[in-house]
């Protein structure tokens, strides 16, 4: 009896163990938090060398420095090859920076819109209070973006640990490559664009004022201050004039430039970076097609990796939306406002290059918008046809729910779900732009007659 008794007791003890064991065992594989987030598997692994590794964080982080210089994304430590070491806050030099340059352009907005109010606002002189104020809606929205993307990055880093080892593969162009060199020709052309822009101005005040200062029989005075003056009336009209301050107006427009260039890269790497991902998945899929043997756990864990891309799109679009249907609307605008200007004339030859460079720049920028996001669609379904001739050997019902998801999901990013950038929606873009232009062109047509206004009025 003593023995049973103690048989008895030492079943109880061993099962109250193994419940410990077990309640241990469930806390430790419990998902973590973002923030507390150790990117090792093991507490005691080598800690993982990020700079070796090929992350998306890595690969735009140089282009973020450069915003960051333009007054847009306030973050802190963004060159850590870590995600764990960025941070958003508010108190910082980032920030500091961001709300100067939103209080000086609201400043030369406030006051455009009292000129314009003063001499008449018409379709053509509108143009600068909607640019800055797409330019002040940018800032906000890029704010709101800084606050998301630090738990952003560390999640998109945590999935791409999967995409670093095999069975996949580095691609022939890398990450960086394909991330990094639109920024490069985005930057370029918009360097290009903005020294047009000022040099069409400067020609234009210059041949102004020494046509006008002949004909009145005057002395022409083409120095800094009054082409400054001149050009940027508006602003000296609430605010008195200081070299300090024309300066810094300069730098305030180049800025805003940037920040109207930037909104469109943004989207591209960011598209770039989502793409690169699911042509991984596509590239091992089409490497098994001529496989014998391939097991149903290759598919699970596939499609496993595939929905996991999708669950991460969602939240990068989540994030981004906004920002993408701003971008949207801006050069929806903006190509229908140089269409509309399309049959005006000009006075000097600089005036053509510009006008010519700036409408074909913006309407090329606006396609590789939309063809760069596209590429997360097609390449979301570029295996399709591989999955489809899975032998009858191989075919799993993993197989079959792999090929419902990538035919029926939509997997793109969006602008607030309004709509997708898929290939489809250029097409359609470019059909309302059209069916837009001949509405303004009938509206516009009084204006087109008149020709130039006199040049020293």
């Amino acid at each position: 009896m003593t023995g049973d008794m103690e048989g008895h007791s030492g079943w109880k003890l061993r099962h109250i163990f193994n419940r410990k064991v077990k309640q241990a065992d469930e806390v430790s594989t419990k998902p973590t938090d973002d923030t507390d987030f150790d990117f090792n598997i093991i507490n005691n692994e080598k800690p993982t060398d990020y700079a070796q590794l090929e992350t998306f964080h890595r690969a735009v982080y140089p282009v973020m420095l450069l915003a960051q210089c333009f007054s847009l994304m306030p973050l802190t430590n963004i060159w850590q090859p870590n995600p764990r070491c960025m941070r958003f806050k508010f108190k910082s030099l980032q920030m500091l920076v961001t709300i100067i340059f939103m209080v000086v352009t609201s400043v030369l907005l406030v006051s455009m819109l009292k000129h314009l109010f003063k001499i008449g606002i018409t379709a053509k002189n509108f143009v600068g209070p909607v640019f800055f104020t797409f330019v002040e809606c940018a800032c906000i929205l890029f704010i709101d973006l800084a606050r998301k993307w630090p738990a952003l990055m560390r999640h998109w880093t945590r999935l791409e640990l999967i995409f670093n080892k095999p069975p996949y593969e580095i691609l022939a162009t890398n990450l960086m490559q394909r991330v990094r060199l639109p920024a490069v020709i985005i930057i370029i052309c918009s360097i290009i664009e903005h020294s047009l822009y000022q040099a069409s101005a400067i020609v234009n005040f210059e041949q102004r004022i020494i046509i006008c200062a002949q004909a009145h029989n005057t002395t022409a005075d083409t120095s800094f201050d009054n082409y400054i003056l001149h050009n940027y009336e508006y602003v000296f009209q609430v605010m008195p004039y200081h070299r300090i301050t024309a300066v810094y107006i300069l730098l305030v427009n180049g800025t805003c430039t940037f920040i109207w260039n930037y909104m469109d890269l943004f989207i591209m790497m960011v598209s770039k970076g989502l793409a690169y991902r699911f042509e991984q998945i596509s590239t091992r899929i089409r490497k098994l097609e001529h496989e014998e043997h391939i097991s149903e756990s290759t598919f699970i864990e596939i499609r496993e990796h595939y929905v996991r891309m999708c669950e991460l799109l969602e939240r990068v679009d989540n994030a981004l939306s906004s920002i993408i249907l701003l971008s949207c609307v801006n050069n929806l605008y903006f190509v229908c406002c140089q269409l509309l200007n399309i049959f005006n004339k000009l006075r000097w030859p600089i005036s053509y290059v510009y006008f010519w460079y700036s409408t074909l720049y913006l309407v090329a920028r606006t396609a590789c918008v939309f063809l760069t996001a596209a590429t997360i669609n097609d390449e979301s379904r570029s295996a399709l046809g591989v999955l489809r001739r899975v032998s009858t050997r191989n075919w799993c019902v993993e197989v079959e729910r792999l090929i419902f998801q990538m035919s029926t999901q939509t997997v793109a990013l969006s602008g607030k779900k309004f709509y997708f950038l898929t290939r489809r929606l250029l097409f359609g873009m470019a059909g309302t732009i059209v069916t837009y232009e001949l509405v303004l062109l009938q509206f516009d047509e009084p204006n087109r007659r008149k020709g130039l206004l006199p040049l020293c009025g």
